[in-house]
């Protein structure tokens, strides 16, 4: 099999990973209008059922990085599929409310699981060029899986099919199945399990000899350097300090507000003007394609301009909508005008999440974590993630039926501006740096937001 063949094949995986992650997150939006006319849920019911796939996803992160350390980043992404596949099946025949929680949190595990394996796979085969290109296109195929999302439950508004919206993210669960055969494993794992000369011959399919040869030293070298792999590890001052970051970064992509547009614009939407649920999922499927828009613009600047600078100026533009949408509903009780600066302040919202907060929420986890620790430190990481989701997704129906949209954004507004500090004061800047050369610094004491620099490199 041909380099470019196997490039390809790796990022079709991302980009399967991806899409099933934003699809099965995103459905619950649209299909809710009409899971409501079928079963009967308070508040607190429906907010648990769709916090379901945020639970099960914080759940299986904090075993996901020990499976992807066992079992190898191949086998579990064929988990991840055949877990889609499953729980796919078992949400749109559900015929009362615990099936569908069920489902719902077979779901969850199977995102919660792939998106920890995904970026750690992609970016220990990728090539150092374009590795945030290639961990991006996971990030951008979680955007499109959620637009696809959205524009499924839009065609559906008329019959209210929420059975079919559903069901059809087996599609994409299937071919991540059968992509899983043909994989390459990452050689990095192989060379942690003394498998060298297997890694040998991955790196050289992947980059050619030379540069093949160079890439297995470094990850020698730094695996000489490391301890026998314990998960205990990332409590060590040398690790811990990139945990921290990865932890960061993963917890301020979900409290800054994107899932309560994910998982309730629709809803949102009918409390304004925009009320029908032709309507409100229109609306909300313009959002998700602007998603995939700004996320797409990523992809040919991440390795170019970088990672630190769009995430700041990014969360910076998030600032703005949030302030938009919450100053709306502050001061004017206008429906329509509630409904407009909604909609404009959430296409703003997911242009500057695109290009920031989205993409780094799997690059820099992924690329600052030491090999040693990267799947059980990617897992603790998604796991506060997916910890912030469920918090999200559980109790915004009561905050907006106790407090309003005006409180709710008012306080994503000062969460983001808390993440804003974190990020000036600790991220680094990674382009065009290798893993190995990243963790070096890292080991050697240098300052959290300098890792990224190539000084000592040869």
């Amino acid at each position: 099999m041909s380099s470019r063949t196997q490039t390809l094949l790796i990022a079709a995986a991302a980009a399967l990973s991806g899409l099933l992650f934003g699809y099965d997150a995103g459905i619950i939006a649209g299909a809710l209008l009409f899971i409501r006319e079928t079963f009967v849920m308070s508040e607190t019911l429906e907010g648990f059922m769709v916090s379901c796939v945020p639970i099960g996803a914080m759940l299986a992160c904090l075993i996901s990085g020990r499976i992807c350390d066992i079992a190898g980043r191949r086998m579990t992404l064929f988990l991840t599929a055949l877990c889609f596949s499953i729980g796919s099946i078992i949400s749109a025949q559900a015929d009362t409310v615990n099936n569908l929680i069920a489902g719902r949190l077979l779901l969850g595990i199977a995102i919660g699981i792939g998106s920890c394996v995904a970026p750690v796979y992609v970016s220990e085969l990728a090539d150092r060029t374009r590795r945030g290109q290639l961990v991006n296109l996971f990030v951008f195929s979680i955007q499109l899986g959620v637009f696809l999302s959205f524009l499924s439950s839009w065609l559906q508004s008329d019959t209210g099919s929420w059975r079919v919206m559903i069901m059809l993210g087996i599609i994409p669960a299937g071919l991540l199945l059968l992509a899983s055969f043909i994989l390459p494993e990452s050689p990095r794992w192989l060379v942690l399990r003394n498998r060298k000369s297997e890694a040998r011959k991955v790196l050289i399919n992947l980059h050619g000899n030379d540069e093949g040869c160079i890439e297995l030293e470094e990850i020698e070298q730094v695996a000489r350097e490391e301890n026998k792999s314990d998960w205990r590890q990332i409590f060590q001052p040398q690790y811990f300090k990139a945990v921290l970051i990865a932890i960061a970064v993963s917890f301020f992509t979900q409290t800054v507000g994107i899932n309560a547009i994910n998982y309730y614009a629709p809803t949102l939407f009918q409390s304004t003007g925009f009320a029908t649920p032709s309507q409100a999922t229109l609306a909300t499927t313009v959002i998700g394609f602007m998603l995939v828009v700004s996320t797409t613009s990523s992809l040919f600047f991440i390795d170019r301009i970088g990672r630190r600078l769009p995430l700041l100026l990014g969360t910076i533009g998030i600032l703005i909508s949030l302030g938009l949408i919450a100053g709306a509903f502050t001061l004017s009780e206008d429906p329509m005008i509630r409904a407009w600066c909604m909609f404009a302040g959430a296409l703003l919202f997911m242009a500057f999440h695109g290009i920031s907060i989205g993409p780094a929420c799997f690059l820099i986890p992924s690329e600052v974590l030491p090999a040693r620790v990267r799947g059980a430190g990617m897992g603790l990481a998604v796991a506060f993630n997916w910890g912030a989701n469920v918090l999200v997704a559980f109790f915004l129906p009561v905050v907006l039926a106790e407090y309003g949209v005006a409180t709710l954004f008012w306080t994503f507004f000062v969460i983001t501006l808390i993440g804003l500090y974190v990020f000036w004061r600790f991220i680094p800047e990674t382009r065009g740096v290798s893993l190995e050369r990243i963790e070096l610094n890292l080991l050697k004491g240098t300052r959290l937001r300098n890792i990224g620099q190539p000084t000592t490199e040869h």
